[in-house]
This record gives structure tokens, sequence and C-alpha cells, in this order.
């Protein structure tokens, strides 16, 4: 089954888009279109979902900015979510492209 036309990967990229700050939803809808399709299975993306649905969006943007590791979380979130979010932010310098999207 193609992830991206279940009922699951839509709600998936409405909840990235929803975002109480700038910088988290710019990343995370970046996030969703290009990693999770190729790396999570359908209930992986339900447990996903139920992730950005309690996340604080403060405690996001610490581990997408660098400002806390996403181990410093571990205890409050499912630790695998937040470690693919931070390694996704500083692949191909993505921290530097939000910035200066921002700017603009």
């Amino acid at each position: 089954m193609n992830v991206k036309k279940s009922i699951e990967y839509k709600k998936c990229v409405f909840l990235a888009s929803r975002r109480a700050m700038l910088e988290n939803e710019l990343l995370l809808k970046d996030f969703v279109q290009e990693f999770v399709p190729e790396n999570y299975t359908l209930n992986e993306i339900k447990e996903f979902n139920e992730f950005l649905e309690k996340i604080f969006d403060n405690d996001l943007f610490d581990v997408i900015f660098g400002i806390k590791p996403a181990s410093f979380y571990s205890s409050k979130y499912p630790g695998r979510f937040l470690a693919d979010i931070e390694n996704f932010a500083y692949e191909n310098n993505r921290i530097l492209k939000i910035k200066n999207k921002i700017k603009r």
C-alpha cells in the first residue's frame, strides 16, 4: 500500500502543517514529505501522529535547533521520532535553510 494515500499519512501532513512555531512547521512539513513515507510503516505513522499531537512546540524547537539533544526528552516522548527529526534537521544544513526562509 502506498502510505501517501492513507488517512494516517494525510493526518500526519495536517499535524505537521499546524504548528505554533513557524520554524517547526517548516521543518516538519519537509520531514513528513521526504522522510516519513520512505522510513515509517503505517503503524509507525499512527504512532508519529500521536507524538505530533502530544509534543510541545518549545520542546520540538529545542531539538530542531540543537538547543537540547533528542535524548534529553527520551522520558517524555518516543525517542525514535525525536532522533529522526534531529538527524533530518541537520542533513544538508536544513537549519540554515529554515532560518533563511524566515528572514524573507
